[in-house]
């Protein structure tokens, strides 16, 4: 397998994609239901077609999402302190397209407050709940606001069976999230991050250009 993620991202190549940039169609609120995976816990949503993203002209629909401590992505050599993976599946081939958002502590007002309260009494009440701990939510609301800045390459799932064939968009600028409240996330999805991978003889893409870059670090 040569097409492994995560990587450490670093010098990206500008490209301008036109018509095959990335589009965002989540819509108002989602319904899901928290549930305790193999690889930690995850918010899964049934097939809905009206959350989607488009990618390359190919359209992905809002399957799952969860989180991951420290950042499993790393930029020139650095991690952030938390990466929320967005799972989307195209319906006729199966393909997956995963955005990543770096999370990190920061004085940003957080709007994702009481989906992070649900999280946390879902942990506390054990497993119990499994499936039917629901939650309500806007997707849009855990997206910074220059989400259009970030990187592309194609890689593979994080975790066991490491599959290939996933689409990635890494967003540039983290999240942010108060720092007492970041701290109670951030323990419910300690894990060993998985190393980055040999990017072998695939390229980075960026929608900013290489100057741009220095915002955002931690």
């Amino acid at each position: 397998m040569s097409q492994q993620s995560p990587i450490d991202i670093r010098n990206p190549i500008y490209a301008d994609f036109g018509d095959g940039r990335l589009k965002i169609a989540w819509n108002g609120d989602v319904h899901g239901h928290i549930h305790q995976g193999n690889h930690g816990l995850q918010v899964v949503f049934a097939s809905d077609c009206r959350q989607y993203i488009e990618l390359s002209g190919k359209q992905f629909h809002l399957r799952q999402f969860h989180f991951h401590h420290p950042s499993e992505h790393w930029e020139d050599g650095c991690q952030h302190t938390m990466e929320l993976h967005v799972v989307h599946q195209n319906s006729h081939d199966g393909s997956l397209a995963v955005i990543g958002i770096f999370i990190d502590p920061g004085k940003t007002k957080d709007r994702m407050h009481s989906l992070f309260d649900d999280i946390v009494s879902f942990s506390s009440a054990g497993s119990s709940n499994g499936p039917e701990y629901h939650v309500s939510f806007n997707p849009q609301d855990f997206l910074p606001s220059d989400w259009e800045k970030h990187y592309r390459y194609e890689g593979s799932l994080t975790t066991p069976p490491y599959s290939e064939n996933v689409s990635w968009v890494v967003i540039k600028n983290p999240y942010e999230i108060n720092k007492t409240k970041l701290e109670k996330i951030r323990k419910l999805f300690e894990s060993e991050a998985r190393f980055p991978q040999p990017l072998n003889r695939r390229y980075v893409l960026s929608t900013f250009r290489d100057d741009e870059k220095t915002k955002g670090k931690k």
